[in-house]
């Protein structure tokens, strides 16, 4: 292949990857061609995008891009994932489909600048999604300021019943 087109296939590679943080290496040995387009159907409809690596030119654009540490990942058939909401989005929507499909493994992978194995990805799907963890911190964030106001109107709400039950006891006696 001639340096010409090397060029080409590494600013190819550098403009699809962009400003992805997070990528994951899968061999996708044994999967027919009818799996692969299901397989690839079904990420892409998640906003997962799918790229079929050249290792070594891969290796030297990822490193290029902060994602460096993946050359170990990067032999035989090599296959980068990345995209979707989140990467615990990514990572529990990998894991799902290569359950159901039973021939991919997952290699490895890196996530926002962080060098993670195959089990660490297992691992990753055990998170809660971004809206889950985002909702939780507003929540934690809120209930401070929820207190102080309960705790400000529970005289006021505790004097009222008071003065409703003496007003209902007064009526009755009168």
């Amino acid at each position: 292949m001639s340096k010409y087109v090397k060029e080409l296939m590494m600013g190819q590679l550098r403009e699809d990857f962009g400003d992805a943080r997070s990528v994951l290496i899968l061999d996708m040995k044994g999967l027919d061609a009818q799996s692969e387009f299901q397989f690839r159907r079904d990420l892409r409809k998640k906003s997962i995008r799918v790229r079929t690596l050249k290792n070594n030119l891969a290796g030297k654009v990822l490193g290029d891009l902060g994602l460096g540490g993946l050359d170990k990942f990067l032999s035989g058939p090599s296959v980068a994932v990345w995209g979707g909401d989140g990467v615990a989005e990514l990572a529990k929507e990998i894991s799902q489909q290569l359950k159901k499909l039973k021939k991919p493994e997952i290699k490895g992978g890196v996530v926002d600048g962080t060098v993670v194995s195959a089990d660490s990805v297992e691992s990753l799907t055990k998170l809660p999604s971004r809206e889950a963890l985002i909702a939780r911190v507003v929540n934690l964030a809120i209930s401070p300021a929820q207190r102080v106001v309960s705790l400000a109107n529970a005289p006021a709400s505790q004097i009222a019943s008071q003065l409703q039950t003496i007003a209902e006891g007064a009526g009755v006696e009168s």
